[in-house]
């Protein structure tokens, strides 16, 4: 059973300390979390930032094309690239 750090524990150390306004380093993620060999921890964040620029092209991508209201896309998918209303007296 294995009881060292979680690649989770320093993905959520490294995100703790970007929200803080600190770069995450092995030294700041060992401090933050209290433990943790650097070799595992440098493998771990190494897979932070690994991922960094996916994450980041996620958020710029939901923060760049506004929401549209959930009966527009409730209406979008019901119609299934049909018209979403009849012409009046075509009941």
């Amino acid at each position: 059973m294995g009881h060292g750090i979680t690649e989770a524990q320093v993905h959520a150390a490294a995100d703790a300390l970007v929200e803080a306004g600190d770069r995450p380093t092995v030294e700041r993620i060992r401090a933050h979390l209290g433990t943790g060999s650097p070799n595992t921890v440098t493998r771990y964040l190494d897979s932070w930032w690994g991922g960094l620029g996916v994450r980041l092209a996620a958020v710029r991508a939901s923060a760049a094309i506004p929401a549209a209201p959930a009966e527009v896309v409730d209406l979008g998918h019901l119609a299934g690239g049909k018209p979403l209303c009849r012409p009046r007296g075509a009941i």
